[in-house]
């Protein structure tokens, strides 16, 4: 098995520039997302808005980007990425233990596809919000603390399997801003 998670810094890059213009644009649709579509059903595990993103060029670019990094770390089977989900967490916004991965694979076209990788760009710095940590169980279940914890700088990038539990805490005070989305291939074999 490749490394749990990657984490790099995109702020000055001209990938950064294109997410800022695609963020700060006046058509983004904002709406409540308080449940997952992956989370075997549960209920009120998220409590935040988003706005999705559909962009083919900034999605070709994060893919390219996302790509390079697969190969040496992961080597699994990509094919593409979802549309981009902008989030903000305020107010005691959060997103309880879940995975990104879906339940069954999804048909798209003559193909079968799952999540296989799950990325997470912070969108402003941690000292705009306080609470709003991002924990990756990757410790397993006979460790007292079982996660990592990440509350990285603005442009900074995470990703990881999506297969791994992760959760947002509740936001105390201020605004978290982040930028997701999946990279998606063939099932497992």
């Amino acid at each position: 098995m490749g490394l749990n998670y990657c984490v790099n810094d995109l702020s000055n890059t001209p990938l950064w520039n294109l997410i800022q213009e695609k963020i700060n644009s006046d058509n983004l649709r904002w709406e409540d997302a308080n449940d997952a579509s992956t989370d075997g059903g549960r209920k009120n595990i998220r409590t935040s808005k988003i706005a999705w993103i559909v962009d083919a060029y900034l999605r070709q670019q994060l893919f390219n980007s996302v790509v390079i990094l697969n190969k040496q770390t992961w080597n699994y089977d990509l094919d593409g990425s979802d549309a981009l989900q902008y989030g903000t967490y305020s107010d005691g916004g959060k997103y309880d233990w879940h995975i990104d991965q879906e339940l069954e694979p999804r048909k798209v076209g003559d193909q079968y596809l799952i999540r296989k990788l799950s990325m997470t760009i912070w969108l402003n710095d941690p000292d705009e919000y306080e609470g709003g940590e991002l924990d990756i169980e990757v410790k397993g279940p006979h460790r007292d603390l079982r996660y990592d914890t990440f509350k990285l700088s603005k442009g900074s990038i995470l990703i990881f399997p999506s297969y791994m539990w992760h959760r947002v805490r509740p936001v105390t005070l201020g605004v978290r801003k982040s930028l997701v989305t999946w990279f998606s291939g063939p099932p497992f074999k």
